[in-house]
């Protein structure tokens, strides 16, 4: 609907004079400047005092960066003539690539989403409502588990006040409704009189709310339109309702709704209308317009404080790929949106890892604090003395000041020295007879002196976990544990991460050549196909919504290990599989 912004001055206007006191705006919106002049014109002429007035505006999804946050809400402060807002809130739980554009697109049309941790961004607005900017904090379109990331955040120090969402009677939200009041959260609708039907936003079949028979038939009870019942219904289940409208006509009629009640059998009428149905279909949320969606947010929290991605991508590299298509694959991940790196002593490529990562800190695409990276420490630097060397070494190679995460990579110590495997003449391993208490003191020191932030253990089973767990003097329990583990682990507070998740790329010197492939399962591929997804993506969801961190490596079979045209849609997609748009029933 082209509506020209100084009819949000006059509407504004009118609706004060009429008796609305809460005002709802937006950075998007982009009419704060007429907004803001109309309630600073009624607070100059009498009609209201600034205490009077409720308003609440947005942070826009292009500025959802920490460092953002404050000057997206300083422009719309600035813009409004205010010293502060009533409320401020996050327009919607994803993020969009930062920049003077509002939906900012790629050559082809499509929308460039941005990585964030939405958990960061609420801190950072927790910092403007200390700061006096704004004097509520709040969300909008969250989903129940988008705020729980918030609800179950270390340090939370403001819960969310409100959840401003679609809500209508054919959209009643009972569920997330229930929820919120569950958490002392209230719910604000807005589209609670259907839409204004904008062909930018609402699918031109959908249909009028204002026209529906039951609606019409209690309003004809009340002596009211349907308009004043649909907002009443919403009233009366004690949901905060924003009613919009240019018409002054209507905008006083949406303000009689306080002087009649509906019954409770009209309520249970109205109730029955829910289909679920949503008017903001727009084009925003189809996946064929979005370039990019890698919800870094989605993190499991570590038994240190620390946070680790769910989707890790593996760095090992077949013998018969060259090293330098590592530093390729890694970059094409960081573009598509991969934070979370799982390396080692061991594969021989932690000189190209730590290249390919830090070109693309050079290149502005991330910070050193934006990547999770993790080692391992290799059997042949158990020994206590030993272990800061073998952790240095990494980080020599990588060039990076730390890791984010160092584990001992199998529960058994070989002898020291170059040899990754030495072995005796007969060929037999030469085992090293080490405490493996002994190792993780080490470990823990190294954890002390900065160069790891956590510290877990690999391919360890229940015994020899509880042999670290149970040490006397612990003073740091193993983050994770990569192995079969999950009740326990879980039990323990020690998040489990999975590799081979795919199950292999096939290379004939780890892998039986006659062993099954597991993305040629049948029941793989059925489900698969029922979603509309690869059995890969199946096999990696499954491994998600149990709770355990997936490290999935890209390498097509019998090719270079990452071709650039086919894998970085592969990659996308792989991404996805830790959204919300893929979800296993």
């Amino acid at each position: 609907m082209k509506v020209p912004k100084s009819k949000a001055n006059e509407a504004t206007k009118i609706a004060i004079d009429v008796g609305f006191r809460h005002i709802d705006a937006a950075y998007f919106y982009q009419n704060e400047e007429e907004v803001g002049q109309a309630l600073r014109d009624k607070i100059a002429d009498g009609t209201v005092k600034r205490e009077d007035l409720f308003y609440t505006t947005k942070i826009w999804t292009t500025f959802l960066r920490p460092e953002l946050v404050r000057q997206c809400l300083e422009r719309s402060l600035k813009k409004l003539g205010l010293d502060y807002v009533d409320l401020c809130i996050i327009h919607a739980p994803f993020a969009m690539k930062p920049g003077e554009e509002l939906v900012p697109k790629d050559a082809s049309g499509k929308i460039i989403l941005d990585v964030v941790d939405i958990r960061d961004t609420w801190e950072a607005l927790e910092k403007c409502k200390d700061l006096g900017l704004t004097k509520s904090i709040g969300v909008s379109n969250f989903n129940h588990k988008q705020l729980e990331l918030i609800l179950n955040k270390p340090g939370l120090k403001y819960k969310p006040t409100c959840n401003q969402v679609e809500c209508h009677p054919y959209l009643n939200q009972s569920k997330l409704l229930e929820f919120c009041k569950s958490k002392d959260i209230v719910l604000v609708a807005y589209s609670a009189l259907g839409s204004h039907r904008d062909p930018n936003w609402i699918s031109s079949d959908s249909p009028y709310l204002l026209e529906e028979p039951i609606l019409k038939t209690i309003a004809k009870k009340h002596s009211r339109t349907p308009g004043q019942v649909a907002l009443r219904y919403q009233l009366q289940r004690g949901v905060v309702v924003l009613a919009k409208s240019f018409n002054e006509k209507r905008i006083k009629e949406n303000f009689e709704v306080f002087d009649f009640e509906l019954t409770p059998d009209d309520m249970k009428v109205i109730d029955g209308l829910n289909r679920n149905f949503r008017y903001s279909k727009f084009s925003l949320y189809e996946e064929e317009n979005i370039i990019l969606f890698a919800p870094k947010w989605m993190k499991l929290a570590l038994n240190d404080g620390h946070f680790i991605p769910i989707l890790g991508f593996g760095t090992t590299v077949p013998e018969k790929v060259p090293k330098n298509e590592l530093i390729k694959a890694i970059k094409i991940v960081i573009d598509a949106g991969f934070r979370h790196f799982d390396s080692a002593h061991l594969y021989g490529i932690e000189e190209e890892a730590g290249q390919a990562i830090r070109s693309k800190i050079a290149d502005g695409t991330v910070k050193r604090e934006d990547i999770f990276y993790t080692s391992k420490l290799w059997s042949t630097f158990h020994r206590p003395e030993l272990v800061r060397s073998g952790l240095e070494t990494s980080l020599k190679k990588a060039q990076l000041d730390y890791v984010d995460l160092y584990i001992i990579h199998f529960p058994m110590a070989l002898q020291p020295g170059a040899k990754l495997f030495p072995r005796d003449e007969h060929g037999n391993l030469l085992v090293d007879p080490v405490n493996l208490c002994d190792t993780w003191e080490a470990m823990e020191k190294c954890k002390d002196a900065g160069l790891a932030k956590s510290i877990g253990v690999s391919n360890f089973n229940r015994r020899q976990l509880e042999m670290i767990l149970n040490k006397p003097g612990l003073k740091y329990k193993p983050v994770c544990n990569q192995s079969k583990l999950l009740e326990y682990c879980k039990s323990k507070d020690i998040a489990l991460v999975a590799y081979c998740t795919l199950g292999s790329s096939r290379d004939p010197l780890w892998v039986d050549q006659s062993s099954p492939v597991l993305l040629e399962d049948p029941v793989l591929c059925t489900m698969a196909k029922k979603y509309k997804q690869t059995p890969a993506l199946v096999a990696l969801r499954y491994l998600l919504q149990r709770g355990i961190v997936t490290l999935a490596r890209i390498a097509p079979p019998g090719g270079a290990y990452v071709a650039q045209p086919r894998n970085q849609g592969v990659t996308r997609r792989i991404l996805k599989s830790g959204s919300q748009q893929c979800r296993l029933i």
